[in-house]
């Protein structure tokens, strides 16, 4: 039996027993599947070979047939749309080639000769045999990876590799590894080339494994089948990509949800346990519109701000945002949905090994965004700065990575680009967190200035605000509160300018003004900024 969406009056009571009973992150509990009485009927039921693997634009309409050529074979236009259920079958699965076509000829009516399937295996490079440019992108990812402090499993075709058999493949033509680490160039890394994470603890058995190596391959599977279908579109490098999915401007509605979740774990960690709830309920009602779109960027910021929340430790509110993205993507996409089966898959997931799951997931998304898109993509670079945020290395090595990273996009990029103000906006929001502010205060400034020869006026104002309330931030922490305060005040007199009074992106400002005004002994100033506060509330839409 699957588990259901939670409705409204559901979602309060759920928040209500939070509030009383905050579960900490050092003691998740999943609850039993099973216990859920509702039965879904998916509206989409793909065939069990091709799971995860095509997704058509309309998730209730049939699979059909492929176009046949007069001669009765597969038209060329087909290929590229069974290219990744072929793949999986033939390289990931091992079947031999006849069965290969007997299944796709039986299951999906795909008749193909062996000479078309062999002409087309060759094309899609997944032919077993070594090529100098897979292996010399091993030992370029490798080199990669190393200095970034990671291990890495790699796969070839999928084929496990040892490292030192990329050795031995080298030394037999005479050229060291140092070499080609020496000519290494900025060519991306060849499709049949994957370089995953390994899991740290040795005592993992197969078992817990498994779910973890199923995600991975599901995300990769996810990203191949939606740009190469064309549901996932390619943008220019200064914007995330896309879906043609997108009907309801979910992209706000994605950001809307992380800004609202974040604000009502700082409203439960006030005791502030209705309007918390409230605020929850408010987060979770798009969550229709964001499943329905398919956004490129939805697992990353789902897996980033599951991480969030759980380091607030806040652990009842992240299975209730996985439980409805698992419940609702289900009835909406098909219970063989990517989406659906990587948030029923974390909540079934234990405990001890959460927080490592969304780690090596995110790291696997960072690795197939660049893949597709390239390293200094927006939608890369919010990828690896999302990942670095949720992987916490100890010390100062977040500092570094950060540091490493902007270093990458001030050689590659011009001067004012916006993906240097977004690398060092994270590093600004970095040093914070580990108590730099006056650090924290002078990137922001930087990037403040620097946001003027933004072109764009949303993106401009996007950075202006979010540096400016940072600023305000850093003066506050540093004992500067009269200053911090009229930092502050500036920060709400342009959103308000910008959108209105009504917007729910002022109350995570006025909640800090009236904190703030509260410490001065100011009652009367702190009433109005919650009074305001609790309006916007009120005008919330959480039909």
């Amino acid at each position: 039996m699957a588990s259901k969406p939670y409705s409204s009056n559901e979602l309060g009571s759920l928040v209500a027993m939070a509030g009383a009973n905050p579960i900490h992150a050092n003691s998740l509990s999943f609850p039993d599947h099973q216990s859920a009485s509702y039965q879904f009927a998916p509206t989409f039921q793909p065939d069990p070979l091709a799971t995860t693997l095509h997704f058509p634009n309309d998730v209730s309409a049939p699979i059909t047939a492929p176009v046949t050529e007069r001669s009765g074979w597969a038209a060329k236009q087909v290929w590229a749309r069974h290219q990744a259920l072929i793949k999986q079958l033939y390289l990931y699965e091992k079947r031999p080639l006849a069965e290969v076509m007997r299944l796709m000829e039986s299951q999906h009516g795909f008749r193909a000769t062996v000479r078309m399937y062999k002409t087309h295996i060759k094309q899609w490079g997944l032919d077993k045999k070594n090529k100098d440019f897979e292996m010399r992108a091993v030992v370029r990812k490798n080199k990669q990876r190393a200095d970034q402090g990671k291990g890495s499993i790699i796969r070839i075709r999928g084929q496990l590799r040892d490292f030192a058999e990329v050795v031995r493949y080298w030394n037999r033509r005479g050229i060291s590894i140092d070499d080609i680490i020496a000519r290494r160039t900025a060519s991306p890394t060849p499709e049949a080339v994957e370089c995953f994470t390994p899991v740290p603890s040795p005592i993992l058995t197969p078992e817990v494994l498994a779910i973890p190596e199923r995600m991975f391959r599901c995300i990769r599977d996810y990203f191949e089948g939606s740009f190469e279908s064309g549901t996932w579109v390619r943008t220019e490098p200064l914007f995330h990509c896309v879906t043609t999915k997108d009907k309801e401007n979910a992209d706000g509605y994605l950001e809307e949800l992380i800004r609202q979740c974040q604000l009502a774990c700082l409203l439960f960690s006030r005791s502030l346990f209705q309007e918390a709830g409230q605020t929850l309920i408010a987060a979770t009602a798009k969550i229709k519109q964001i499943l329905s779109a398919e956004l490129p960027r939805s697992l990353i910021e789902l897996f980033r701000l599951i991480n969030y929340v759980r380091r607030h430790k806040r652990d009842e509110m992240a299975l209730i945002i996985l439980r409805q993205f698992s419940a609702l993507g289900k009835v909406l996409l098909g219970s063989e949905h990517p989406l659906s089966r990587i948030c029923e898959w974390l909540d079934s997931t234990s405990p001890s090994g959460f927080d490592d799951t969304v780690v090596r997931c995110m790291e696997s998304i960072v690795d197939q965004f660049e893949r597709f898109v390239g390293p200094m993509h927006w939608s890369t670079l919010c990828a690896r700065l999302n990942y670095i945020v949720v992987a916490s290395p100890e010390g100062n090595a977040g500092i570094q990575m950060r540091q490493n990273l902007l270093d990458e996009c001030e050689k590659t990029l011009r001067p004012h680009d916006p993906r240097i103000l977004l690398v060092r906006g994270y590093m600004a929001e970095n040093y914070f967190d580990e108590g730099y502010f006056v650090e924290a205060r002078t990137l922001s400034q930087e990037n403040i200035a620097c946001s003027q020869h933004v072109q764009r006026t949303n993106e401009r104002f996007h950075h202006e605000n979010n540096n400016l309330y940072r600023v305000a931030l850093c003066q506050h922490a540093l004992g500067e509160v009269d200053l911090g305060i009229a930092t502050l005040h500036k920060v709400i007199d342009l959103a308000v300018s910008r959108f209105g009074s009504q917007d729910w992106m002022l109350r995570r400002f006025l909640l800090s003004l009236e904190d703030w005004y509260l410490e001065q002994g100011r009652w009367s100033f702190a009433a109005q900024a919650r009074d305001w506060r609790e309006k916007i509330l009120e005008s919330i839409d959480v039909d």
